[in-house]
């Protein structure tokens, strides 16, 4: 049919035009080439950001490390096995020998079906930056050279506070100790203590706590009884006045994990049936009557206390931890601040419209790009459009250095690329996003936590606007 065209010529030289337009176009798409990126992300990467939720343990204890022919330590393995690339990939187990030649021989196709997976292309900048290797085409004398490197760098007890404070460029870190609960020392200068109430939430039978919560313990030393509902309220009630006392910022809760986030309200008749009884005698509803009564006892301590609470939602176990299922809760409870982890993923949009319609709710990232990063930019970009941008926050969510590094990078990339995007289609002005990012990565942190100010430590430098 072309050759009966009136004019051929004509034909192909608008079908080149055409081709050039929607080539340039789609090179366009990518924000990441533009200058509005560029000098976002330089201005972005500058801020010193205030990361509120991770889980690096006290340096010697930092989980992962495997007996080598070197001894004891950290080692490829170790990172792999202790990030999130495991929960969806496989990775061949560290072998008796503790030769790393032999765990490379296996492991070294585990990455072949993982590559496009966040979970697996989140560690990747820490890699290049601090190892200088491209783990895609990663070699196997590249392999064996960054393993030694990665032993090395355990043997430094500096190692983590290096890669935090200056390559991280984080100044304040929100430390949630599930591996210890009720301690709030610090072990490293950056340390901000989290109250992480999960067990407290469960803890019908306190001689059932774990070994590391000694529930027990605290209310010996307080002079309190655990002998009904009352006294174990009262212990509640004092171990949220000691962890604020020892500069704990708010409460946390991982219930999520194992349980529905719907939260009834719950009378405490209801709740005394339960309490003092082993889980072998409780029915379903029994239990979930104490933890409901309990939930919103601390909701209600919380706004008490001045302790905002940070609630995972979303992803993990994703039956029953939608966070729309907290709307009653939050409503009830306009003088508690709720901060909703995780963006809500999957339910980012739910999580958006939870925050739009109650101001008494934070949003925070944490964790999101790491799980999926073209939803994290969506979700940047529409919570933007619906919630007040002084109200979203960040984390990084890993264990060890590179993690936490890997983690903070790819929030840094993925909130500049989200804002250069809205600059570029002409929905921001490139001050206003410059605004944004510093709010989200720091001062919205500051805000929400006004006690922080007192704990920064880094001298105060001027930032320029790009």
């Amino acid at each position: 049919m072309l050759q009966n065209f009136p004019n051929m010529k004509l034909l192909v030289a608008f079908l080149i035009l055409a081709w050039s337009l929607s080539s340039a176009g789609a090179q366009a798409l990518d924000a990441k080439q533009t200058g509005t990126y560029r000098r976002l992300r330089k201005a972005i990467d500058e801020i010193p950001a205030i990361d509120t939720h991770d889980h690096p343990m006290p340096f010697e204890l930092i989980r992962g490390r495997v007996s080598t022919p070197r001894g004891f330590g950290m080692t490829l393995h170790s990172l792999w096995s202790s990030s999130y690339y495991t929960w969806f990939n496989p990775l061949t187990p560290w072998p008796a020998s503790g030769q790393f030649d032999e765990w490379w021989a296996k492991a070294r196709t585990d990455f072949d079906n993982a590559r496009a997976t966040s979970f697996y292309r989140y560690q990747l900048p820490a890699f290049r930056d601090l190892y200088q290797v491209d783990f895609d085409t990663i070699t196997d004398g590249q392999a064996k050279r960054l393993n030694d490197l990665i032993f090395d760098n355990y043997q430094n007890p500096k190692w983590m506070e290096e890669v935090v404070t200056k390559n991280a460029n984080i100044e304040l870190m929100f430390i949630d100790p599930y591996w210890a609960r009720f301690t709030f020392t610090n072990a490293y200068r950056f340390a901000v203590p989290v109250l992480n109430v999960t067990t407290l939430i469960s803890g019908h039978q306190p001689s059932a706590f774990p070994p590391n919560e000694p529930i027990q313990a605290f209310a010996a030393e307080e002079g309190l009884k655990l002998d009904s509902l009352a006294g174990y309220l009262v212990v509640i009630d004092r171990l949220m006045t000691r962890a604020k006392a020892a500069g704990a910022v708010c409460l946390k809760t991982t219930s999520a994990y194992g349980r529905t986030l719907e939260f009834s309200q719950v009378s405490r008749d209801r709740a005394e049936k339960a309490f003092g009884r082993p889980r072998t005698e409780l029915s379903e509803s029994e239990l979930k009557d104490f933890e409901d009564f309990i939930f919103w006892r601390l909701v209600e301590l919380s706004a008490q206390h001045g302790l905002p609470f940070q609630i995972h939602t979303g992803h993990a176990r994703i039956q029953g931890s939608n966070p729309m299922l907290l709307v009653d809760v939050i409503a009830a409870n306009p003088k508690t601040k709720f901060i909703l982890f995780h963006g809500g993923y999957p339910w980012v949009g739910e999580t958006g419209a939870i925050a739009t319609r109650h101001t008494n709710v934070w949003i925070d990232s944490v964790w999101l790009p790491t799980i999926s990063y073209t939803m994290a930019k969506r979700a940047y970009q529409e919570w933007l459009e619906v919630v007040p941008s002084n109200r979203i926050l960040w984390g990084a969510d890993a264990h060890h250095a590179e993690g936490i590094y890997a983690a903070t990078e790819v929030t840094r990339r993925c909130l500049a690329e989200a804002l250069t995007e809205k600059v570029e289609r002409g929905e921001l002005r490139e001050e206003h996003a410059w605004r944004i990012g510093r709010q989200i990565l720091r001062d919205n942190a500051l805000e929400l936590f006004p006690q922080l100010k007192a704990r920064l430590w880094r001298v105060s430098e001027t930032q320029t606007k790009p």
